[in-house]
């Protein structure tokens, strides 16, 4: 983030973007026919397989399209959809005629999931590349149990199969194909001041006993040459909305925990998610997968969207406070609230797992936006009208974000 005053901090102390309060309900979507402020969506489905996608007939499947039926996203990310044309590369059996996210659109998305709603025509798709399951060419042993070039654990993100967990983007404008700027290939170690436990260093355990997991890089074996920063990717999409372009800033951190004594996978998130940060501020260290470097220019405006697996005071390192919500580059005044979150005890809650509901999903624009309203899809159990909160619940532990963001 940038010491100095940019145009985006200025913008955002003088309120140049009205924010109305946020619809605090689940069906705002629905009817809005063509409205003129842009709604964008995100929404982790909790790992759809390809099996679910190609064919029509899935629960699951038809449970998340209702939910984005209701809210009619122009923009949506769907996180955690499989990327089929990797897990083809492993296995012959993987039909690759579509990609994933435009079967999803065709067999699910743009059929009516209820009588009163309308099928959604998505013209424009993306499917990334990801980084799960896809194992360097060498072997490296990442997550130091002794073997190396396993699945997957010893893979740049975590996967059983190429592609796994991945995302796909669908959107009713065009974007700009030519101007993609994706860095799946950044290295960790090209990070400035980043968080990497490397072998050697203060406070790094690499022998932690029998009882405990110490996950860490080292710079003899190698491996801190050619470790990853994203674990999914980090993609820039520009969008051309109605003749301004809006960059889609699009990737999932690997979540914490599961990692051990030196806290891997939480200082990844941190460093994943402090990317994006960096990159709004123009860092020049950033580099593409095409060798450009050098992050978003200071006029650019951007829509932050999908499942960051970070959350306002998640200890210890918290980067959601530090990079987002503090960060006056992305207008974090009216975050998104629903019903169901606020009565399990947190209105900004956007997934409940098995040990609580958590805030992790996100859709932050840019302060010269202007931020109209917003929600996430989460009724409370008192209102299950039409049946959609048993929906909500079959479609995933993530809930729905949205918000209506105006380029003017």
């Amino acid at each position: 983030m940038r010491d100095n005053t940019s145009r985006r901090s200025v913008l955002k102390s003088i309120g140049a973007a009205a924010t109305v309060p946020g619809i605090v309900g689940t069906v705002a979507g629905q009817g809005r026919g063509n409205a003129p402020t842009p709604r964008y969506a995100a929404f982790n489905v909790e790992n759809f397989e390809t099996d679910q996608v190609q064919e029509p007939g899935d629960g699951q499947a038809e449970a998340a399209a209702r939910v984005v039926q209701e809210v009619d996203p122009d923009v949506l990310v769907v996180n955690e959809l499989a990327n089929n044309v990797q897990e083809a590369t492993v296995d012959d059996g993987v039909p690759t005629d579509r990609t994933n996210i435009e079967a999803f659109v065709d067999n699910y998305l743009s059929v009516p999931q209820e009588k009163n709603l309308d099928g959604i025509e998505y013209e424009y798709t993306l499917q990334p590349e990801s980084n799960t399951g896809l194992l360097p060419e060498d072997d490296y042993d990442f997550n130091k149990d002794g073997e190396a070039g396993e699945r997957p654990d010893d893979a740049f993100g975590f996967g059983f199969y190429p592609g796994q967990f991945a995302f796909g983007i669908a959107s009713k404008y065009p974007f700009e194909e030519d101007a993609i700027r994706s860095f799946q290939e950044f290295l960790w170690a090209d990070m400035p001041d980043n968080l990497i436990p490397v072998a050697g260093e203060e406070g790094v355990v690499t022998d932690p006993g029998e009882d405990e997991t110490a996950i860490y890089l080292t710079k003899e074996e190698g491996d801190l040459d050619v470790f990853r920063l994203s674990s999914k990717t980090h993609i820039d999409v520009p969008f051309d909305v109605d003749g301004e372009t809006v960059h889609g800033l699009f990737s999932h951190p690997t979540p914490t925990g599961f990692d051990g004594v030196n806290n891997f996978n939480g200082r990844w998130n941190h460093d994943e998610n402090r990317f994006w940060a960096d990159y709004v501020a123009g860092a020049e260290y950033i580099y593409d997968d095409s060798g450009t470097h050098g992050g978003l220019d200071d006029d650019a405006s951007y829509v932050l969207l999908g499942d960051m697996n970070a959350g306002p005071g998640d200890e210890p390192l918290d980067p959601a406070t530090e990079f987002f919500v503090e960060n006056d580059d992305f207008d974090s005044r009216s975050l998104p609230t629903s019903p169901g979150g606020a009565q399990k005890g947190n209105q900004y809650a956007t997934a409940e797992f098995s040990s609580g509901i958590a805030h992790v999903d996100w859709v932050l624009p840019s302060p010269d936006l202007s931020l109209r309203s917003s929600s996430v899809v989460w009724p409370s159990s008192d209102a299950n009208k039409r049946g959609l909160a048993d929906d909500v619940e079959a479609a995933s532990d993530h809930r729905l974000v949205w918000a209506d963001v105006a380029t003017t």
